[in-house]
């Protein structure tokens, strides 16, 4: 394997329901790469900093809480897990408050700087699929093949009440769209790296394609990049 193919990096950013997670998840599968889940990162820290009685404003101790964050990506036959310091958090990561409050403390540049080294520690090994909001311009700027994917807000209010009803936690598409216009607009006006699209990243609208369609082109542009 060449050096180019040990270190390929592929980033997938975008605001929140464009389906970043699910193409993320599809396209490491189809690399056979290491699948790098942000969100899940700064949900966790989200869950702990409730669990630990602290508030989402306070920068500070976020900060000190994400540079200790114990956390690793378990593959298991139903997929990745999320364990933190040992604890399998993967379903309480995904409840709708948890979701508000991991876009709360990313906005919060002490808790970024916390995370920075651990996320490019993964990426160090190379073969990754980062997901997030700022995987190609300040995670892996250098990524080899950079994407961010939109849709229109509704449809992806649509996506993600489907979602959460499927997982038991039921909500209205427009109490959805709602959290995320809210989302949107706290993500892409934060001060400390904002969402936004890379100059390099290929822009996929998945509003009318499914991921396969979506994780096709996005194989064929690695593929040609030499990953």
């Amino acid at each position: 394997m060449s050096p180019a193919q040990s270190s390929f990096v592929v980033t997938i950013d975008g605001p929140a329901g464009a389906g970043k997670s699910t193409t993320a998840r599809l396209l490491a599968q189809t690399l056979n790469y290491v699948f790098l889940d942000t969100g899940a990162i700064y949900r966790t820290v989200a869950l702990l900093a409730r669990q630990r009685g602290l508030s989402w404003d306070d920068a500070e101790a976020l900060g000190q809480l994400a540079a200790g964050l114990d956390l690793r990506f378990a593959p298991t036959a139903d997929g990745v897990h999320v364990l933190a310091s040992g604890e399998d958090v993967t379903a309480a990561i995904r409840l709708p408050e948890i979701s508000q409050g991991a876009s709360r403390v990313s906005a919060h540049g002490p808790v970024r700087q916390g995370l920075l080294e651990l996320q490019r520690r993964i990426g160090d090994a190379g073969q990754v699929v980062a997901e997030g909001r700022d995987t190609g311009t300040v995670i892996f700027p250098e990524a080899q093949a950079k994407f961010y994917l939109t849709a229109d807000a509704q449809v992806r209010a649509e996506r993600r009440a489907a979602e959460l009803a499927a997982k038991g936690t039921p909500a209205t598409v427009a109490e959805t769209l709602a959290e995320i216009l809210e989302r949107d607009a706290r993500d892409s006006q934060r001060a400390v790296a904002p969402l936004r699209k890379a100059e390099d990243a290929v822009e996929i609208d998945t509003g009318h394609q499914g991921p396969d369609q979506v994780v096709a082109e996005m194989v064929a542009l690695v593929r040609r990049r030499g990953g």
